[in-house]
């Protein structure tokens, strides 16, 4: 395909197109950002360091700004408690730990001072509230849920907000974001022979989806291009991961595939990408069946975006109705198993 700018996947749901950004910009004195590279991978993620607010957040942003402080003073509370329970992860938390204090700190400083709890604005700030931590490597589960939850609540709350503390918002909610990652780790390789078979399949699949986007893209104009090559982007990437995975030889891709959908218009390939991205669930759910835990979330993720990326390429191709209740799983298994003598 010819190169182009690519666009986050998740773009494809939004039908507008394009990611707009807000009206005007933060005042160098209202939000300084600068970039650091959380230890142990290569994201780099924004977060705020010497930030002076210009002004208090405006009254109807009251609410939104004591559910930021509140949510970081609950993660920092949080993170605190992992780090005397878990003493091992000490290293590894308190980067995280140190960013958490510094939102907090910049958030405080766009609500009033000697304005008490502002209770009749709706700005009341909850005591810190921790959330359980297990001992061991348990911990890090309920830190990547944390941080992932978090990162949602700073999306929300941009989209409420004024632009300038919007802006604060969505910078501290891309470093929660980082967080997850980070906390996440990698997924570890696959030995069992099943479950190698079962990272081959969707391997196979995501060949036949980078083959069939590089089709279709060249029948799709502007920002449904666009679109098309952020996500064929996509594809490629999580094709790269599943051979990652894998101790032996992955499977190759083919030159040539039948497409099942001929594309002689951005309808059908529409109708193409959404038939690409039907024949990826099974192949992943049938991969959430393997023993790891880690690696049956990321089959389970993935399951998730190509039926998400299906539905919205369904809807740009004019069908209507909904799909199967429970895509990707054969009817054998939706009765629960016996258990041996039953």
């Amino acid at each position: 395909m010819p190169e182009a700018v690519p666009r986050p996947p998740e773009a494809l749901a939004h039908p507008s197109g394009s990611l707009s950004r807000p009206p005007g910009s933060l005042s160098r004195r209202a939000l300084l950002g600068r970039g650091a590279a959380l230890g142990g991978g290569a994201l780099v993620l924004p977060w705020l360091a010497g930030c002076a607010a210009e002004a208090a957040a405006p009254r109807e942003d009251v609410p939104t700004l004591a559910g930021a402080i509140a949510s970081e003073q609950n993660l920092i509370a949080t993170y605190e408690a992992a780090r005397s329970v878990n003493t091992s992860l000490a290293g590894r938390l308190d980067p995280v730990l140190a960013h958490h204090r510094e939102h907090l700190a910049v958030l405080k400083r766009h609500y009033v001072p000697g304005s008490g709890d502002r209770a009749g604005e709706g700005g009341t700030i909850p005591p810190p509230s921790a959330l359980p931590v297990p001992r061991g490597g348990g911990v890090l589960v309920v830190l990547r849920a944390a941080e992932e939850r978090a990162a949602e609540e700073r999306r929300s709350e941009a989209a409420k907000a004024a632009p300038g503390l919007a802006q604060l918002l969505a910078s501290i909610g891309a470093c929660e974001a980082g967080h997850a990652m980070r906390v996440k780790g990698q997924v570890p390789r696959v030995r069992s022979k099943s479950g190698a078979e079962a990272v081959q399949t969707a391997l196979a699949a995501e060949h036949a989806a980078v083959y069939g986007y590089g089709v279709l893209g060249a029948r799709l104009q502007g920002p449904l291009r666009q679109t098309a090559k952020a996500v064929w982007n996509a594809h490629r990437a999580q094709r790269d991961a599943l051979i990652s995975l894998l101790s032996g030889t992955p499977v190759a891709a083919a030159p040539v595939y039948e497409l099942p959908v001929k594309v002689t218009s951005a309808r059908s390939a529409a109708q193409l990408a959404a038939a690409l991205e039907d024949d990826l669930v099974p192949a992943y759910v049938g991969l959430v069946g393997v023993s790891s835990p880690d690696l049956r979330a990321f089959a389970a993720d993935g399951a998730q975006r190509a039926m998400a990326r299906s539905t919205a390429w369904r809807s740009r191709s004019g069908a209507a109705g909904l799909g199967d209740a429970f895509p990707g799983l054969p009817s054998t298994a939706l009765s629960p198993r016996s258990e041996s003598g039953e």
